[in-house]
């Protein structure tokens, strides 16, 4: 395929007249998304009927996240449920849009917390919606937002120096979670997290063994794989390829590596099997927000938006003026948000 292989279809619109800190696709409608805004504002978008309403208000004196800092915003599968967190802060809330209310608010501890991207992410198992967040900086639980019930709850395992000698108990975890992404079928998660002294390492475990059979499974069970060690960073991008594929950008840690081995010292993406942790594939890429829907986009502020071939990594198209921040698979559209302006961007294939 040439680098020609797309057109380029773009609009602009201005829906609202408040400062967005982020947005996120609701995938259960078309060309809709939910936003917060600067104001604390939870924003509906509708970029086929060019249509912007405010779905909720938040009051200072019932949360604890800081609007001085970063946000990000989730939506639940069923577009219901959103979840609003300080990016790398300690406290998040779940809304429920349906009835218009706070339905539970989480929180991690202090210890480190704002190394990584706060771990949360929706979960749906037998049609229900069910919230994985960081609790601690070395465990992650999964939580029923609507009753608060925790269902992976467990021991926490104790480390402590006995005569200048570490020892720690049964399923310790000297990990720091990072970001969390369920696979499209909802049986795996991965963690983009990091460990002494320091390096990032993304792990991967089976979420039906987690909460049906394991409550440890997170730490040690049987299904738990670490994908890419050594890595330079932890917050780096990633996404699913498919149910038991996912896609991972970041660079080699030189500190770690053999002096023997010749290893690449540029951007990565690499492809993962999450079921044995095989590494099928790796390519160098331009670093950027990460998207895949048959081809693998990459987006960022100083290179705009490359398109590249999954298999052999070739860039297909790319454009130096385009930066989008969101994506609507059903909708297959891509959505730039400039200061109170939505650019919608299609590519087409030639």
């Amino acid at each position: 395929m040439e680098k020609g292989f797309f057109k380029i279809e773009r609009k602009s619109i201005k829906l609202f007249d408040e400062e967005l800190l982020d947005i996120y696709p609701l995938l259960a409608k078309e060309n809709t998304y939910v936003a917060i805004t600067k104001n604390k504002k939870i924003i509906e978008l509708d970029t086929m009927q060019e249509s912007c309403n405010d779905l909720f208000a938040l009051e200072s004196e019932e949360i604890e996240i800081n609007f001085d800092e970063a946000i990000s915003i989730l939506a639940s599968s069923d577009s219901n449920i959103i979840a609003v967190f300080n990016t790398y802060g300690r406290f998040g809330l779940v809304i429920d849009l349906s009835v218009k209310q706070i339905v539970m608010q989480f929180s991690r501890d202090d210890y480190h917390f704002n190394q990584t991207i706060f771990p949360v992410s929706f979960y749906t198992r037998n049609n229900q919606i069910l919230l994985i967040h960081g609790t601690k900086w070395n465990r992650v639980d999964i939580s029923n937002p609507f009753t608060g019930e925790v269902l992976t709850s467990r021991e926490d395992p104790e480390f402590r120096m006995i005569n200048n000698k570490p020892e720690c108990d049964d399923h310790y975890l000297d990990y720091f979670h990072g970001q969390l992404l369920v696979s499209p079928n909802n049986e795996w998660v991965v963690s983009n997290g990091w460990e002494w002294h320091p390096y990032g390492s993304v792990t991967v475990w089976n979420m039906n063994q987690w909460i049906a059979n394991n409550c440890w499974e997170s730490e040690d069970g049987d299904s738990k794989k670490e994908l890419w060690r050594y890595k330079e960073e932890w917050n780096d991008p990633i996404c699913w390829l498919s149910n038991t594929t996912v896609g991972i950008l970041g660079k080699n840690d030189s500190n770690f590596c053999d002096d023997e081995i010749n290893m690449p010292t540029g951007n990565l993406f690499r492809v993962y099997d999450v079921c044995n942790g095989v590494l099928l594939n790796e390519f160098e890429i331009t670093y950027g927000q990460l998207i895949f829907d048959t081809f693998l986009y990459c987006s960022s502020k100083d290179t705009g938006l490359r398109v590249y071939n999954i298999s052999k990594g070739e860039v297909l198209f790319e454009d130096h003026a385009i930066y989008p921040q969101a994506y609507h698979s059903t909708s297959k559209e891509f959505l730039e948000v400039n200061t109170n302006q939505l650019s919608i961007v299609k590519l087409i294939e030639n």
